[in-house]
Order: structure tokens, then C-alpha cells, then sequence
């Protein structure tokens, strides 16, 4: 069986790492920096609902860059100034060994937190395939938090961590890169580029565009991370908005879901309204409305849901996976 983890944002925080845009920006307005990044900041303080997601936001801001150098120093001002921060946010975190052994055990077992209905459900699909589990995970943090809490060398993406339980984790990809090398800051493609001049111009999307990117700097990580998808029986998904900048790993989740009956998916979802036990009826409404929010992200069109779609589809609401 194939397992693919799709980890977001949302993973960092679960550890308490302060990683954030809003947090970053908190950051960045104490910074000086160049005349252009003080334009950033201003147009952040006047649209901070706009600007809750950085890259999407980026794209739109190109509309008031003029040239590609002026560009090419805000982007890489930037994103000095978000790997400085973000440095020090992962230098704080240090997992104790016993978030590490819950880790572990969360890691290799997420299915345990699905609801007594539910797991017999994912059971049924699971118990179709062999005992051996073969994991691959794609991340998009830029920080090494996973790495930590799997004791694992940052410095190699190929990692054959054998859990000697017929589980074996195969690669972690940081597909928008790590911290002490190149990251993206980007969009998904060059229609969310506002700036309709740079939308033409190969140097700003080999910046931008995150495809685009990771081939300018000669890497398949693009690649890897889709045979990974064809592959997979089981995504989980961790931490992410599925946001628009990412657009193109949710549309090829999409195609697989319909495409194929040998694949499952598993979104961890966080509901900022506590649920009472007395009022635990409400899960089914939540996960109605998830549902439908990530069929529609996904790219599945209202006429195609059906039972063979939703019947593989699994949520858990607001639990305590890979926290202590």
C-alpha cells in the first residue's frame, strides 16, 4: 500500500512554531529593508485579509513593480527575510521523546482517529492491499520540523526509514525548498501573475511560477511528487488550506480520485469552534460542508459527486494527531 502525507503550514503550528504569515509580518514591519519592501509592508497593513496568504497575495502585488530587477531584489529581500525568521522559529523547536514516540505512533496509525463508523469504513478499503506500507511525504514547509520529529539527517530528501513493521518511509520532498537553500515564494501558474508584463517574462517565473522554479534550479521535485500522487492509495492531507497557489496538486488528487477506485483520502481538519461531546451530532454537518469544500478544491465538478467518491473520502475533526 501506498501512502503519500501532503503536510501544510498547519503541521508547524500543531508544534507551536509561530510560522504564519501574520506572524512573519509581525516580523517584518520591524525591519527596515529597501523602499520597495516598504511599499510591500504598507500594502500588507492595508489588506491584511488579502495578504493571509503571502504567495497569492505576491502574485497580485507584481501589478506595482515596475521593472524585472526591481522584482527580482523585493523577491529576494523577501525571502531573506522569511528564511531569517523562520531560522529562528525552528531552532526553538526541540520534540521530547515522548512527543516523539506519540509521533511515531500517529505517523504509522493515523486511521486510529477516525470515528468508530468511519474506521470500519477505511478498514474494508485498507484490507484490500498487502500488509507492507511504503510512505513518501511532501511537504510545504520549509522548515525541518517533520525531519526532527522522525530523528531523520535534513540534509537528504531520499530517507528509507524502515519502521520494522512492514513500513518503510521512502522521501520526504520539500517541494517549495528548505531553509538554508533556495526557496519559493510563488504562484501555481503565470495566470496569477497581475502584472500581465511579467506573465511573459521567463526570468520573473523562474522566481514566481513554482514549477518553473524548481526546474530553473535543475530539480525534479515536481516530478517525483507527482508519481508519488499516480501511485498513492492513501493521501493524507495535514495542515493545508488547499490553497489556489498550490492548485496543481490538488487538481492531479482530483483526477486520481475519479480516475480510480485504489485510492482513499484522509483530510485532518481544524473547526475553530470547539465541539462539545454534547453536542457531537454537529460532526456530520462539519464534515458534510468539508466535504464539499474539498471535492470542490480538488476539482471535482457538483454532477461527478457520487458515493464512489465520497465513500473514500475521511475526516477527523479538531483532534489531538501529532500533538502531545
Amino acid at each position: 500500500m501506498n501512502i503519500v502525507y501532503f503536510l501544510g503550514n498547519g503541521f508547524d503550528k500543531a508544534q507551536g512554531l509561530k510560522t504564519s504569515y501574520p506572524e512573519f509580518y509581525e516580523y517584518l514591519d520591524k525591519q527596515e529593508g529597501s523602499a520597495l519592501l516598504q511599499n510591500l509592508k504598507s500594502d500588507i497593513r492595508k489588506d491584511t485579509k488579502l495578504w493571509a496568504d503571502m504567495e497569492e497575495a505576491f502574485g497580485q502585488f507584481t501589478s506595482k513593480i515596475d521593472t524585472e530587477e526591481d522584482f527580482q531584489n523585493l523577491y529576494f529581500e523577501l525571502s531573506d527575510y522569511l528564511q531569517e525568521y523562520l531560522k529562528s522559529e525552528n531552532e526553538k523547536f526541540i520534540p521530547s521523546v515522548e512527543l516523539k514516540g506519540k509521533f511515531y505512533n500517529d505517523f504509522l496509525f493515523f486511521g486510529k482517529y477516525l470515528g468508530e463508523l468511519d474506521r470500519t469504513r477505511y478498514n474494508q478499503f485498507v484490507n484490500a492491499f498487502s500488509s507492507s506500507i511504503d510512505i513518501n511525504v511532501i511537504t510545504l514547509n520549509y522548515t525541518n520540523t517533520l525531519e526532527k520529529l522522525l530523528s531523520i539527517n535534513t540534509q537528504v530528501s531520499n530517507v528509507n526509514k524502515n519502521f520494522n513493521n512492514n513500513r518503510i518511509l521512502h522521501n520526504i520532498i520539500h517541494v517549495h525548498g528548505g531553509l538554508d537553500d533556495a526557496i519559493i515564494i510563488g504562484v501555481d501558474n503565470e495566470k496569477q501573475i497581475e502584472n500581465e508584463k511579467f506573465r511573459m517574462n521567463d526570468n520573473v517565473k523562474d522566481l514566481l511560477v513554482k514549477i518553473q522554479s524548481n526546474h530553473a534550479m535543475k530539480f525534479l521535485k515536481h516530478e517525483y511528487c507527482e508519481n508519488f500522487i499516480k501511485n498513492a492509495n492513501l493521501i493524507i492531507l495535514y495542515g493545508t488550506s488547499l490553497g489556489d497557489t498550490d492548485l496543481r496538486w490538488w487538481n492531479l488528487i482530483g483526477n486520481e480520485l475519479n480516475r480510480r477506485n485504489n485510492i482513499a483520502i484522509i483530510q485532518h481538519l481544524y473547526h475553530p469552534i470547539e465541539i462539545k461531546p454534547t453536542r457531537r451530532q454537529l460532526l456530520a454537518q462539519i464534515e458534510r460542508n468539508y466535504q464539499n469544500t474539498l471535492m470542490r478544491k480538488l476539482g471535482i465538478k457538483q454532477e461527478e459527486f457520487s458515493e464512489r467518491l465520497t465513500n473514500r473520502l475521511f475526516f477527523t475533526v479538531n483532534s489531538n494527531i501529532f500533538k502531545n
